[in-house]
């Protein structure tokens, strides 16, 4: 089996990476500049995609690539982030068609639901005509259109997807800048800093879903094995945690004591985000580590390389 991998310099990449160098699959590493992946057997920047040379029937493309807006253009980083990730999304469903592969796998995400729902089923389907969360709907369209682009390119070219829809992941290998991690690392961060406080921005009841990276490189590298469908699977732990929580969770890994401190302005969308991953966990088999069994390793690593 070979695998294209769009996003391989990415988070969620680099641990898709470092999975399959163990298991010995052939990676081949798409990135926005064509800098070399360790582990993976060729790298190509995505504008030299002409340049790839596969057997279509034997390989799999993954896209795991997304945009991450520039702070210095924050006025805009909404709509820089719907344009430059519905760019990509075109780019690589554009390349599958292309090159005859019938099967893509795509990380997707629970802020795709409308902003109302009490709870998020992949049992039933996303009404496209109630909103998502107001504070990420730019975001949130760029993956429903992926989701949508998905089954014309099934329908049209044989292409199937199987698509993830990811509740705030985080493990090793994501930002070492707490500014453009995701939650979990940011806060991981924060407890490693010299900052004699634990600052929480925000409400610090707000809940979410939080789901370790080993369990996502799990379902992708699972879903490897199925063959010729379209669908979607929220990829989440299935319970939330208090922000509050999370940060008593990680110093208490860490071994780490702080005052927290909250009240500071920030901006979290819903107050509580529940997704259920009922369906995921029968069709693939899964089981979800609980957030000390994920924050061990995800604490280890930022100590080795997150510097003040």
């Amino acid at each position: 089996m070979q695998i294209i991998l769009f996003g391989a310099s990415g988070f969620i990449g680099r641990n898709l990476v470092q999975r399959w160098r163990d298991e010995d699959k052939t990676v081949i590493a798409v990135n926005q500049t064509g800098q070399a992946v360790e582990g993976a057997a060729q790298t190509f920047s995505i504008d030299r995609l002409r340049d790839l040379n596969f057997d279509p029937v034997k390989t799999i493309a993954v896209h795991v690539a997304a945009y991450r807006y520039d702070s210095s253009r924050f006025e805009l980083k909404q709509s820089d982030i719907f344009v430059q990730n519905v760019a990509l999304n075109n780019k690589v469903y554009q390349f599958c068609a292309e090159r005859g592969l019938a099967e893509l796998r795509m990380a997707s995400s629970v802020a795709v639901y409308p902003a109302h729902l009490p709870i998020m089923d992949d049992a039933n389907p996303i009404d496209l005509n109630a909103a998502p969360h107001a504070g990420e709907g730019f975001y949130a369209w760029s993956k429903r259109t992926a989701e949508i682009m998905s089954y014309w390119y099934e329908k049209q070219y044989g292409l199937h997807t199987l698509g993830f829809r990811f509740s705030n992941p985080y493990g090793p290998f994501d930002s070492v800048d707490p500014n453009r991690a995701h939650v979990a690392p940011a806060f991981v961060m924060k407890a490693l800093d010299d900052n004699p406080v634990f600052p929480i921005r925000g409400d610090p009841a707000v809940e979410r879903d939080f789901v370790y990276v080993g369990d996502v490189v799990e379902a992708f590298d699972r879903s490897l094995a199925e063959r010729g469908r379209t669908d979607y699977y929220n990829l989440c732990s299935g319970g939330t945690t208090t922000l509050l929580n999370l940060a008593q969770r990680i110093m208490k890994v860490a071994q780490i004591e702080k005052p927290i401190e909250s009240g500071a302005p920030g901006a979290f969308g819903p107050t509580i985000r529940k997704s259920t991953n009922l369906r995921i966990m029968k069709d693939f088999g899964m089981e979800f580590s609980s957030l000390e069994v994920g924050m061990a390793p995800t604490i280890a690593w930022y100590r080795e390389n997150f510097r003040v």
